[in-house]
């Protein structure tokens, strides 16, 4: 390859490290201001995310419930 060549891709490579970059600001975005909708509406799934701790009169960690395996890959599969 010339050196001409090997500077277009990794510029060509730049450029769609820029791009993929881009995207996941976008897709955070959305994500973050559909979960504000749905604050705001008041539907929640708190059983999906994380909870503060919760601790016993000792100070001691109450446990949480952790998700089944099933819960967890539906939540995955689920389109969003």
């Amino acid at each position: 390859m010339r050196n001409g060549e090997m500077n277009g891709h990794a510029r060509q490579r730049e450029w769609a490290n820029a791009l993929a970059v881009v995207a996941d600001e976008q897709t955070g975005r959305e994500r973050y201001r559909r979960r504000q909708r749905q604050v705001r509406r008041g539907r929640t799934d708190s059983v999906e995310h994380p909870r503060p701790l919760e601790f016993d009169e000792n100070g001691f960690p109450i446990p949480q419930r952790t998700p089944t395996f099933v819960t967890r890959v539906a939540r995955l599969l689920r389109p969003s």
